[in-house]
């Protein structure tokens, strides 16, 4: 895996869904520091396009990479935290909050090693980072959406990797929850890790991030550069 190479690049990127042209033509690059939001009306593509760059849509022609690696080969996932739109409603014993969170250390545990000190000092950071330390008993699929997508975002969180991809995380959130999350990723801004988010408007997002993507029809049409990169990697 080639160290210095960005976060996401994908060349001339397209996805077809039921023979139709979800994206098409799609040329991105993020760099690192980034905090890029992906924004345009319901059905532009914002989703796909950001599932294509994890790997989770596969493209029907073009090519993307995830640090210079395409998304099949690539191994280090824990450089990435994924928060999706809302909580995955699964069978089995409801889990609670501290225990969804605590699933995005999962990627830096090795398959015979428990849970570490190291592993509960994150989720205990990343659930008072979205303010849910009160409610991590609780089970997460009671919560309202609000709280819901504020346990994904402290699921990313905890595996403190480099970059995170959050598809629509202020939908349905109220102003609280929202202005949380404003200052969560001011903190990631300011540590130099690289952001992706889609939204439909940047609310109390706006003065954080660096570039916009506008997408209409799955085609870009227009990106505005709004500041410098001012994070420091770590």
């Amino acid at each position: 895996m080639n160290d210095e190479a960005p976060p996401f690049a994908m060349t001339g990127g397209l996805v077809r869904r039921d023979g139709r042209e979800v994206l098409a033509g799609v040329d991105l690059r993020v760099a690192a520091g980034d905090v890029l939001a992906v924004l345009g009306p319901n059905g532009a593509g914002k989703s796909t396009l950001v599932k294509a760059l994890l790997g989770l849509i596969p493209l029907a022609a073009g090519r993307t990479e995830i640090y210079g690696v395409p998304p099949a080969a690539f191994r280090d996932w824990k450089r990435l935290g994924y928060v999706p739109q809302r909580l995955p409603m699964g069978g089995g014993v409801p889990a609670t909050v501290r225990e969804v969170v605590a699933s995005g250390r999962v990627a830096r545990q090795s398959r015979w090693r428990p849970s570490s000190a190291a592993d509960r000092a994150a989720v205990d950071r990343a659930l008072a980072a979205v303010g849910l330390t009160d409610l991590a008993g609780e089970s997460a699929h009671l919560l309202s959406g609000g709280q819901q997508q504020r346990v994904l975002i402290a699921r990313a969180l905890a595996g403190e990797p480099d970059t995170f991809v959050m598809d629509e995380p202020t939908a349905g959130v109220d102003a609280g929850s929202q202005a949380a999350l404003a200052a969560t990723l001011r903190d990631l801004a300011g540590a130099g890790r690289t952001v992706v988010l889609v939204a439909h408007e940047l609310g109390p997002l706006e003065p954080l991030i660096t570039r916009t993507v506008e997408l209409e029809h799955g085609r870009v049409v227009r990106e505005t550069a709004l500041r410098e990169v001012t994070g420091t990697t770590t």
